[in-house]
């Protein structure tokens, strides 16, 4: 806790302002925030992001993330209607 894990990660994607020394990356880098982003959509649509529905491939992506169990539990599936702040 406040060790500057964050402000090492804001500096590195340029989000921080550095006031001096310097940084140098070679390569690509993907961050992930722990901060979800959920669209006002069906489950099915927010997995699917806007890309093609490939039934084989979207059952490997929810057997991969292991939420089977969660899309039993809903009322309508991976047709359930979610969002943000508890919408649904």
């Amino acid at each position: 806790v406040g060790s500057g894990k964050s402000s090492l990660i804001s500096a590195v994607l340029g989000e921080m302002h550095k006031l001096n020394g310097y940084f140098n990356l070679n390569s690509s880098v993907a961050y992930v925030p722990q901060q979800a982003w959920i669209q006002n959509n069906t489950v099915r649509e927010n997995i699917l992001f806007g890309k093609t529905f490939n039934a084989e491939h979207y059952q490997q992506v929810i057997r991969s993330c292991a939420l089977e169990p969660d899309m039993e539990m809903m009322p309508g599936g991976d047709s359930t209607e979610i969002g943000e702040k508890g919408i649904n």
